[in-house]
């Protein structure tokens, strides 16, 4: 009996000691603003006042910072992922995890929100001639839905994209690129730890963009490819932090013909920096490779090319990103815009002055963008 209190009190006296180191540790390491493996800022210190602390915003900024400042952080996420799979799910932070690849679990859509998006889009249209098309892709969850467990919830992302086209100006294009992607799912089209699809996906929609412009698409022969690196561990990865999908690999592709003469990138600060590619070499050093193409997302891009070609304005997303590249051979101006980083289309950039416009998104972010909706000032 003894014996068993001794232990009782042992263990307890273990497990505060334990907390109580953690706790310093917690405390006295050194502190980041950025956390590189989960690819995003953390919770910072909040600001003391009367106000905060009686309202609870300085008791609950606290905690998110604590929680996310606590010693091992990383490993204590790594941890729980290994044995949430010990267990038998899937699924940790809303990123299932099957046949080595992560893919983000599916919400239900806001139809009202996807409403507003599409009624903006139809007046922009209205309001610039008719030149416009949208391309809406498929996320990885889609095209692999059958590798996802049994209880997932059921992935729409067709069914949406099939109401947002039905619902547009009859006068829009509607650029498939569902079908195309399906056909060629057995390929790498999809970055196995990231949201993004990979270069040959960007590549498999813009030949079907070009058919429906009338181009002819650089054609595989004609592309190098540069296999710039195998060690991209992307969004996914860093929800989960788990080994249980391999790196990707993130590939340039490069071709003959027209090249780009100049890049001007202006950021929401209102700043102008130029560069003579499109491609960021840079960013194979850091964390978030996929920023290698056109670099992180401002609100306004502008490309010249020797092309000749006419002019086209992109409205996007970061699916957009690695997307832009093939249409240097096409283009001789490109104008590619984000929309979150500013309060008007126009004050960035006159859909008057480009020969076709597209707006490219894929269908996860399109379904929760409220961003869209600022197009139907564009009148």
């Amino acid at each position: 009996m003894r014996g068993s209190k001794l232990i009782s009190i042992l263990n307890s006296a273990f497990f505060f000691a334990a907390l109580a180191v953690l706790l310093f540790a917690t405390v006295l390491s050194p502190k980041q603003s950025f956390s590189e493996d989960e690819n995003r800022y953390l919770a910072e210190l909040p600001r003391l006042s009367t106000s905060g602390w009686f309202s609870g915003n300085v008791s609950a900024g606290l905690s998110d910072y604590c929680r996310e400042h606590f010693a091992l952080r990383n490993r204590w996420i790594s941890l729980r992922t290994e044995l949430e799979l010990l267990s038998g799910h899937n699924e940790v932070n809303g990123i299932y995890i099957s046949n080595g690849s992560l893919f983000e679990a599916s919400e239900p859509y806001d139809y009202g929100r996807i409403d507003r998006s599409i009624a903006a889009i139809n007046s922009f249209d209205e309001a610039t001639g008719g030149k416009l098309s949208v391309l809406i892709a498929p996320t990885s969850a889609q095209i692999y839905a059958d590798r996802l467990p049994s209880y997932s919830p059921d992935v729409e992302q067709r069914k949406m994209i099939n109401y947002v086209y039905d619902s547009l100006n009859e006068g829009i294009g509607k650029i498939n690129v569902y079908d195309p992607l399906f056909r060629a799912r057995d390929d790498y089209i999809y970055y196995r730890t990231d949201h993004h699809w990979t270069t040959y996906g960007a590549y498999i929609a813009y030949t079907e963009c070009m058919r429906r412009y009338g181009y002819d698409p650089v054609t595989v022969d004609r592309i190098d490819v540069e296999h710039a690196s195998h060690s991209f561990l992307g969004t996914y990865y860093s929800a989960v932090l788990s080994d249980a999908a391999e790196p990707d690999t993130v590939d340039f592709y490069t071709s003959g013909g027209a090249g780009v003469t100049s890049v001007k990138i202006t950021s929401a600060d209102g700043s102008v920096a130029e560069r003579d590619g499109v491609i960021f070499r840079e960013y194979l050093e850091k964390k978030d490779k996929y920023l290698c193409f056109l670099g992180p997302n401002v609100p306004l891009e502008e490309i010249e090319t020797e092309s000749g070609g006419g002019s086209i304005l992109i409205i996007k997303d970061s699916y957009a990103n690695c997307f832009v590249p093939f249409l240097t051979k096409h283009f001789g101006r490109i104008a590619v815009v984000d929309l979150r980083y500013m309060a008007r289309l126009s004050d960035y950039a006159d859909p008057d002055e480009f020969d076709r416009i597209l707006l490219l998104y894929n269908a996860s972010t399109f379904a929760e963008d409220v961003n869209i909706a600022k197009l139907a000032a564009e009148k």
